[in-house]
């Protein structure tokens, strides 16, 4: 079995960002117009403005939602100003988070017919492979589905049940996706509820997640027929990571992403190879950064395709003792894929 480690780096060709400047382009494309002055998304151009006149020059997204949250924990308790003040960055910050995903999603659905990804997916994932991820978007999943190696109801490494289940590959995704709602107080829309606690113990897909992978119309999540109050099931980015929701039912999903991390952690163990894709492997991002220097056993193949940050990580892994680890020779990740592609159409 491979395990593939895909980052940030392994999603550029398709139109997504990087950290050091997705604060930029995000907070730009929060401010476009928006022609349904009642929707949700008419709330994006003023929360961005907000942010960008109480964090001036902040490009790098993991810098920007440290700033917002230390301003967070230095107003709580103050005056009546700064408790306004606090109430404010936190509603922006909201707004952010929905963006986010929101964004992503835009960007998704104008790179449906992305190149690499659909190379990858056919000619270098075998069955039995596993995708490691800390990506949001689900471009990749919709060409494994198109190649016949993922369906949704077990693929994620949770079961999400009255779906279709039989995947031949698995995608964990650690840092959440586009796609995963969760569905807070039970789905329960309106009306008098009971609810302490997040009845739920995996993410909901919504329809349209569902027909961006390729399913039929006729394909719903039962869990979700209705829709309901929900958040997005995504660690946002910054130095220090919350892997959880921290809201007024209490710390919910805490144990959902210790199971996928668990699962990452045995995928590796017992992989013959592990390929790094376009992920940097910054000691800041400490959870990550333990897990994969720590969890493949010392003779595994590593191989590092992560663009200008190749040497340095192939070099981590030579130090942490794994002597099999090695730069690839086309270090960016579109490259990788078209020769390994090239090479698998050879063969057949």
């Amino acid at each position: 079995m491979t395990v593939y480690v895909l980052g940030a780096g392994a999603s550029v060709h398709a139109g997504y960002p990087l950290a050091n400047d997705m604060a930029k382009k995000l907070l730009a494309w929060m401010k476009r117009p928006v022609y349904d002055p009642g929707s949700y998304a008419a709330r994006y151009s003023g929360a961005a403005e907000y942010l960008e006149k109480s964090f001036p020059s902040i490009e790098n997204i993991e810098d920007l939602i440290a700033g917002i949250r230390q301003k967070i924990r230095e107003l709580a308790g103050g005056t009546e100003e700064q408790r306004v003040k606090r109430a404010k960055i936190g509603a922006a910050y909201g707004v952010l988070q929905n963006a986010v995903r929101d964004w992503f999603g835009a960007i998704q659905r104008s790179s449906k017919l992305d190149p690499t990804y659909r190379e990858f997916a056919k000619n270098v994932i075998s069955d039995g492979d596993c995708i490691i991820t800390f990506n949001y978007d689900v471009s990749f999943e919709r060409e494994l589905k198109h190649a016949g190696k993922f369906e949704i109801g077990d693929g994620y490494g949770f079961p999400m049940e009255g779906l279709p289940v039989g995947s031949k590959t698995k995608m964990l995704k650690l840092h959440g996706s586009t796609s995963w709602l969760a569905l807070l107080f039970g789905g329960v829309t309106a009306g008098f509820s009971s609810f302490a606690g997040n009845t739920l113990s995996s993410p909901v897909i919504g329809t349209n997640e569902l027909l961006f992978l390729g399913y039929d119309e006729g394909v719903v999540d039962p869990r979700f027929k209705n829709g309901g109050a929900a958040l997005p099931v995504m660690i946002f980015p910054a130095p220090l990571k919350e892997f959880y929701f921290d809201v007024n039912t209490g710390v919910e999903y805490h144990d959902f992403w210790d199971r996928l991390w668990h699962q990452a952690r045995e995928a590796l163990h017992n992989a013959d190879s592990v390929v790094i894709c376009g992920y940097s492997l910054q000691n800041i991002d400490e959870r990550a950064h333990g897990l994969l220097l720590s969890a493949p056993k010392k003779d595994t193949e590593v191989l590092v395709a992560a663009g200008t940050d190749t040497q340095r990580v192939a070099g981590d892994y030579l130090n942490a003792g794994y002597s099999r680890a090695a730069a690839a020779s086309e270090p960016r990740f579109e490259d990788w894929v078209a020769k390994m592609s090239s090479s698998v159409a050879v063969t057949r």
